[in-house]
């Protein structure tokens, strides 16, 4: 049992992935966790609508590839600076699948430390995330 399927636990013990709630991404916004990155991959026509505070945007659809480029080539694409491979990276989008798919990439080029927001921006909106003055 884990996140996926409604359950208090917060890992995919199939996958060994941490899987993150509403709550826990409210605290972690709330509170500027500085080892944290949340990556948005959504597309920017979708980012500039509603987006969870902090997050950076680096999108799926049209960069597939982006956590497998080198640091130069990561931020001439995106336009900016690729993250910290120490650092977490929790990977969210609108409904959770390409979230999951960029979490495969990140995770299969070194980024040993990621985790998704299953829920992602529906989840996000359905809580009023949107609505907090964070």
């Amino acid at each position: 049992m884990n996140a996926w399927n409604g359950t208090d636990n917060q890992s995919d013990a199939a996958s060994g992935i941490t899987c993150y709630k509403f709550e826990d991404m409210k605290k972690i916004v709330e509170e500027h966790e500085p080892n944290v990155v949340l990556v948005d991959v959504r597309e920017p026509s979708e980012y500039s609508v509603v987006r969870i505070p902090g997050s950076i945007n680096v999108p799926y659809r049209s960069h597939p590839d982006a956590f497998a480029l080198d640091p130069l080539e990561f931020k001439k694409q995106i336009g900016i600076s690729k993250p910290d491979i120490s650092k977490e990276l929790i990977f969210y989008c609108a409904s959770g699948k390409r979230g999951g798919e960029a979490q495969k990439v990140a995770h299969t080029s070194g980024y040993s430390n990621t985790s998704l927001y299953p829920g992602s921006m529906n989840d996000w909106v359905a809580h009023g995330g949107d609505k907090l003055s964070i």
